[in-house]
């Protein structure tokens, strides 16, 4: 299953976007969210043609956000602190 953004800019209207996930849901797709002119599916690559045929006016694409998991670095102590703890001890 991979993840693909539906958008309409004609389907402002909740009944127009209702439609389509309902169309959606019938084909098998799972609806994620949706917003006004946009719907975020959950499909297997051969459903999405069918669906957007379903849904006329819809254009879709596979969803590109990425998410970046920080690199993960060892603390670095300052000399100037390491120092005064020597001091001290």
């Amino acid at each position: 299953m991979a993840r693909y953004v539906f958008r309409n800019r004609d389907a402002q209207c909740k009944q127009a976007l209702a439609a389509a996930a309902k169309a959606a849901r019938s084909l098998g797709a799972t609806v994620v969210k949706s917003l006004a002119g946009t719907m975020l599916l959950e499909a297997t690559p051969a459903q999405v043609p069918e669906v957007a045929q379903a849904s006329p006016g819809w254009r879709y694409a596979a969803e590109r956000k990425t998410a970046r998991v920080p690199e993960r670095k060892l603390l670095e102590r300052s000399k100037a602190r390491g120092a005064l703890t020597a001091a001290k001890g």
